[in-house]
């Protein structure tokens, strides 16, 4: 099949990239509003942009169902800090149940029973159940289309980490251990299957 992206429509070019574009890591963001009311969000269009300095990125899509933007985007644009918490397998159905379309104002901490821990340098809190955490501020943010299905490209320079001991030896995290889940497409996550290496070439 050949396919004009310009000739789909906006829902037909969701599938195909959610579908193809796979595994994609979650993040697990946490913010505050200006009163300081807490958010937690999951969202799979997620990577690292760059290490020196350390940035990360994500994607939220623009708006909610109603056509309000999303509470992230809000909060981020109004306290240029987030806590960016990597999703796991003892977390998935947290991470899951964050994701629903809530009122502004409601707490997903208190959804999903997860725990609040203070954070270091910024003023959201972090994840206290997943064992990575970036505290991030706000480097840039990038608005990509008006419409429904455009995004705001969120750019987070990490200013504190916290990752529990176990998982770490010589700056290398031991992924069995993290036991992440990414996104598929649809209702869809995975865990990490078989883990192989293949040596770079040598020129």
């Amino acid at each position: 099949m050949e396919i004009n992206p310009d000739e789909l429509t906006a829902q037909q070019r969701y599938k195909l990239l959610i579908g193809s574009v796979v595994p994609r890591p979650i993040a697990f963001v946490s913010t505050i509003d200006e009163n300081g009311t807490r958010n937690l969000a999951p969202f799979s269009f997620f990577n690292v942009v760059c290490y020196n300095p350390m940035i990360l990125a994500f994607f939220p899509q623009k708006y909610k169902k109603d056509g309000e933007l999303k509470d992230t985007v809000n909060n981020i644009r109004a306290t240029g800090e987030f806590v960016i918490n990597i999703s796991t397998e003892a977390i998935a159905e947290a991470v899951n149940a964050a994701s629903g379309l809530y009122d502004s104002g409601i707490d997903e901490f208190e959804v999903t029973g997860l725990t609040p821990a203070a954070s270091v340098a910024v003023k959201p809190a972090r994840v206290s159940e997943s064992p990575i955490n970036f505290e991030c501020r706000l480097e840039r943010m990038i608005e990509f289309g008006s419409d429904k299905g455009g995004c705001d490209a969120v750019f987070g320079r990490v200013v504190h980490l916290h990752i529990n001991d176990d998982l770490i030896d010589d700056f290398r995290i031991d992924i069995r251990k993290l036991k992440p889940i990414a996104r598929l497409a649809g209702t869809s996550f995975t865990k990490i299957g078989e883990i192989f290496d293949i040596e770079r070439p040598k020129v």
